[in-house]
């Protein structure tokens, strides 16, 4: 019986590497975002980084590659919640449901993006990550997220988000503001 190696953050940072090295961005995000899937395919991820039991903790970094500044980090909810509509600002992001599900919708701006604070937005696509898929968003993508309990995703990013100005939005008030992330980042 042939054993199968598990896939690795190494590896799997590794690779992004090479994607981001031969293809560039965002050409390689469709590949990197089939390299998250197959990292997710490890039963052991979280606790091989996180411990057993894994533990909810809004955000871990379990890799890093300083090279590309490529980022891999955990969500581990235990009460589901939804985010407002987002960017990552100049960074790209790929989600990857390790464990429950996330809906995800794509927004699309219906105005000119000029004006300071107004925005207007409609769905451009909703759909449901399951465990085991990934989903690319380029940057400048806007998106939102909602989760159930007992949820996990990975998120990797080009660029740490956490240090970045980006854009959130208010549905009902067709206002968007601009967030400096790192004036909340721990």
């Amino acid at each position: 019986m042939a054993v199968t190696a598990t896939y690795t953050v190494e590896q799997f940072l590794a690779d992004t590497r090479a994607i981001i090295k031969a293809k560039g961005l965002p050409s390689g995000l469709e590949e990197i975002r089939q390299h998250v899937e197959r990292l997710l395919a490890n039963p052991t991820l979280l606790q091989d980084h996180l411990g057993d039991p894994v533990p909810y903790r809004e955000r871990t970094t379990i890799g890093y590659d300083a090279e590309t500044d490529v980022h891999v980090l955990v969500h581990g909810r235990d009460k589901g919640g939804k985010s407002a509509p987002h960017d990552h600002g100049p960074c790209w992001v790929v989600y990857g449901q390790y464990q429950r599900y996330t809906d995800m919708t794509r927004w699309k701006r219906l105005d000119s993006g000029k004006g300071a604070e107004h925005a207007e937005l409609t769905v451009q696509k909703q759909f449901r990550l399951n465990a085991g898929e990934a989903a690319a968003f380029a940057k400048g993508d806007i998106h939102s997220i909602a989760y159930g309990d007992d949820t996990f995703f990975i998120r990797v990013t080009g660029g740490d988000v956490e240090k970045q100005k980006t854009l959130r939005f208010n549905l009902d008030k067709q206002t968007v503001e601009v967030e400096d992330r790192a004036q909340h980042s721990r």
